[in-house]
């Protein structure tokens, strides 16, 4: 048929009350998965598995999904069982990532043209070579978009079982309170060491009390606790926050209060690495408007001073009923 004789044939449907339409798009039937390797195995797909389709009803830039095996596309993280949005009927660029047909093969690679003017499918994984595309029949299907990955489910079992560690962690955690004497702080930010020893807060409060608290002249001079603390390995992580609560349970009435804002100020400040090499030299290198030479040397003096007194650090021993 002419396409005289086709037009001729939709303004006759069109009279009639109908609404024809061309299938002018062809659109891959994808039941095989892509292979993110050697393109000439990716099945028997064949110039027949194609549908077509009116372009109106699809659109110019219509997506199809397909499954990905291989690892030619392992340093773009694109791995085998992956699924692929690819888009169709799109323009493409050097550089991108797209699904080609190449000897009636499918294959996922990166587009590329060199400095001579040839074309090749570029795969991401040194393991794998480049396809050159002269001397062969290939076509780009499509422009890969996005990825999705499927969600691993964890076992019953692994959750169950950490459950069971979680619960019995806690336990003894419990049994070792129990034995705890009331008038010692609850412990807020402190490590706990082995199962028959504690730390002694009465000594570790009066350390600070003596060292500290009875001199303090600036807020900052918290922090030569809180380094202390953090140094010999007493406190879970950095938790300036939880710290500085700890500090105004354990000193109600001080009135340079400790807070985080100004214990930040040394722990993530420009000064921060000279404090943990405790190293005036680095201070100075870093030393930037408003610090104080003065306040850095009295808090290395105190830091020092806490130190001798909390180390080693002081424990207690536990009566535990085994």
């Amino acid at each position: 048929m002419t396409g005289d004789e086709l037009k001729k044939e939709l303004v006759k449907l069109r009279e009639a009350g109908l609404d024809p339409m061309l299938c002018d798009a062809k659109v891959p039937l994808v039941d095989v998965p892509v292979l993110a390797g050697v393109p000439t195995l990716a099945g028997d797909v064949t110039q027949g598995d194609y549908v077509n389709f009116p372009r109106a009803l699809i659109g110019n830039n219509s997506v199809f999904l397909i499954d990905v095996d291989g690892l030619s596309m392992l340093d773009l993280d694109i791995l085998p069982g992956d699924r692929l949005e690819v888009q169709m009927f799109t323009s493409v660029a050097d550089g991108d990532v797209v699904v080609a047909e190449v000897d009636g093969g499918y294959t996922v690679k990166t587009l590329f043209t060199d400095s001579e003017g040839l074309m090749w499918l570029v795969p991401m994984n040194k393991e794998y070579d480049a396809i050159l595309l002269t001397g062969t029949s290939w076509r780009v299907v499509g422009k890969v978009i996005g990825l999705r990955r499927g969600m691993p489910r964890a076992s019953f079992s692994d959750c169950a079982n950490a459950v069971m560690r979680t619960r019995r962690k806690n336990a003894k955690a419990d049994e070792m309170d129990a034995h705890v004497d009331d008038d010692q702080p609850r412990n807020l930010i402190f490590k706990q060491f082995h199962k028959r020893r504690r730390i002694d807060f009465a000594a570790v409060r009066k350390a600070i009390e003596r060292v500290v608290v009875m001199q303090l002249k600036h807020r900052y001079e918290w922090y030569a606790a809180y380094r202390i603390l953090h140094d010999l390995e007493l406190l879970d992580e950095l938790q300036l926050s939880k710290f500085a609560q700890q500090m105004r349970v354990w000193f109600p009435d001080v009135a340079l209060c400790c807070t985080s804002d100004s214990l930040g100020e040394y722990a993530v400040g420009h000064t921060s690495k000279a404090f943990t090499l405790w190293n005036r030299d680095v201070f100075l290198q870093d030393m930037r408007k408003g610090q104080s030479l003065i306040g850095f040397t009295t808090l290395v003096h105190r830091c020092e001073e806490l130190s001798a007194q909390l180390f080693p650090v002081p424990t207690i021993e536990l009566g535990l009923p085994f």
